[in-house]
């Protein structure tokens, strides 16, 4: 089986994803069909929100034997684009799926500039020290008072400049 990609309209790809989803259970077609998603924090009238939005959007990747068959099938759904024939390579699918699937969060390093978005010194911005991958915390720099301070955050806490 290989890997596929459909094009969809952008901000209706899980309608669509359910759409095709149905046909395929439907005609008892040997298919799968993915949508990668990735967990965004948003600040909502200073409340933080924690949003699921498509890694990819306005796309969607399908396994199957068939995409010929599958073609005459779906590019009739509302929403679906067009499908593009060229196979995906497995290194390509392997950074596009394997990756996303754990919901990947965002990556920090030393020297980043970044905005506290939670806790006691929110809206503070500072430049991270040091960063603690395993126990996913970073020592960041603040100026408080006229004076270079070291706060330690979570990742939950923090989001890029």
């Amino acid at each position: 089986m290989k890997w596929y990609v459909i094009r969809v309209t952008t901000g209706k790809e899980k309608k669509t994803k359910e759409f095709i989803e149905f046909e395929i259970k439907d005609r008892n077609l040997n298919a799968n069909l993915k949508m990668p998603m990735e967990n965004k924090v948003i600040i909502r009238n200073g409340k933080k929100v924690n949003m699921e939005k498509p890694y990819f959007p306005g796309y969607l990747f399908i396994e199957t034997d068939s995409i010929n068959e599958l073609e005459g099938i779906i590019k009739h759904i509302n929403g679906v684009s067009s499908i593009l024939k060229q196979p995906l390579s497995s290194k390509e699918i392997d950074r596009f799926l394997k990756d996303n699937d754990t919901n990947s969060e965002e990556m920090f390093y030393p020297k980043q500039n970044i905005k506290i978005i939670d806790g006691p010194f929110s809206s503070f911005v500072g430049t991270i020290y040091s960063v603690d991958e395993k126990n996913k915390l970073v020592k960041v720099s603040v100026i408080l008072f006229e004076r270079e301070n070291i706060v330690e955050l979570k990742f939950s806490q923090i989001a890029s400049k």
